[in-house]
């Protein structure tokens, strides 16, 4: 990566810039906003003009970014920024651009791909085949047994759990894969030293002192929870995983987000076939009404062939991808 770390965040997170307008900085070793504390206000006013001009780029409310810029620059933002670098490293946490060799394969592919990723625990489980199983915050009993068995088997399987962590179902499946020695994958709403919610936080620090997991977030280490970032961690929940399985959501639930990413992501839709009179069964009746080529889970023997299905599809997608890279790179030979 050409930026300086404090450079990529100052711009990708404190102003911030959309990741076109990052990506032709990122092209460009003489661009001004490599050393953007030494160059003035009209100076920066005329580059994001600049930058507004290319096709795939744009940019919102210029003049009013110039002036964060600038007040940013007179606040001793580096400085702050290389101290709270420094604090996050100590915490353990990684930060990782979108333009790191380590940064995930499977995010530059999606809409909206995170500019950054922190990450705390054992990061080598991004590449894993993952399943994510994810449901209703207040599930029924039945729901909530059965996550704990389908994270379970799922693991049993040797799949990764990934989800969003939340209380209820995604919690359930958590404990079930970590019941068999499983490792899991939770993707925050918050930043890594504010998790949420408060009654994950023992299971939290479990995880990360056992080596048995890894948690991301796309916000800064102590931003706290917003309504938004719940919904748009859901890209990369979806994005990260092979498949997408969903256990009981009213018509409301926070999973119809998921279900929204993984269908523009074309994730295989995994359902359980809920019980009659379920107050949770809005979301896996519409999936199982609608979506002509998921799969239902009526019990658990049901999942060692699921898990076939989603293992093989996905082989599938890496070769085609494999074979659409090496044809790009064959458009560069003479």
């Amino acid at each position: 990566m050409i930026f300086s770390l404090e450079n990529y965040l100052f711009l990708s997170k404190w102003i911030p810039l959309p990741l076109s307008a990052i990506k032709f900085i990122e092209k460009d070793e003489s661009h001004p906003f490599h050393n953007i504390m030494d160059i003035k206000k009209t100076q920066i006013i005329e580059e994001l003009k600049k930058l507004n001009k290319q096709s795939e780029i744009s940019i919102n409310k210029l003049i009013v970014k110039a002036s964060k810029i600038e007040n940013l620059i007179k606040e001793n933002i580096f400085e702050k920024l290389q101290e709270n670098i420094k604090r996050w490293i100590a915490n353990r946490i990684q930060i990782v651009t979108y333009f790191d060799d380590n940064y995930p394969v499977r995010l530059k592919t999606i809409k909206n791909p995170p500019k950054i990723l922190f990450a705390r625990g054992n990061y080598d489980l991004i590449t894993k085949d993952a399943i994510s199983i994810i449901g209703t915050r207040n599930p029924t009993e039945y729901g909530r047994n059965m996550a704990f068995k389908i994270g379970l088997r799922f693991t049993e399987l040797g799949f990764v759990v990934i989800n969003g962590f939340a209380k209820g179902v995604d919690i359930e499946a958590i404990k079930g894969s970590l019941k068999v020695g499983g490792k899991i994958i939770g993707i925050l709403g918050s930043g890594l030293l504010n998790p949420y919610p408060k009654e994950n936080v023992e299971i939290f620090f479990e995880v990360i002192n056992k080596g048995n997991g890894l948690f991301l977030s796309e916000n800064l280490p102590n931003d706290p929870v917003k309504k938004s970032t719940l919904a748009t961690r859901n890209r990369i929940s979806s994005a990260l995983s092979i498949g997408n399985m969903f256990i009981e959501g009213s018509a409301k639930s926070g999973i119809r987000y998921q279900l929204k990413y993984g269908k523009e992501q074309k994730k295989p839709i995994v359902v359980l076939k809920p019980k009659k009179d379920n107050p949770n069964a809005a979301i896996p009746n519409q999936i199982i009404t609608e979506e002509k080529h998921c799969y239902i889970i009526k019990s658990i023997d049901d999942i060692p062939l699921i898990a076939e299905k989603l293992i093989e599809i996905n082989k599938k997608k890496e070769k085609s991808s494999s074979i659409n890279s090496q044809r790009k790179l064959s458009d560069f030979k003479y």
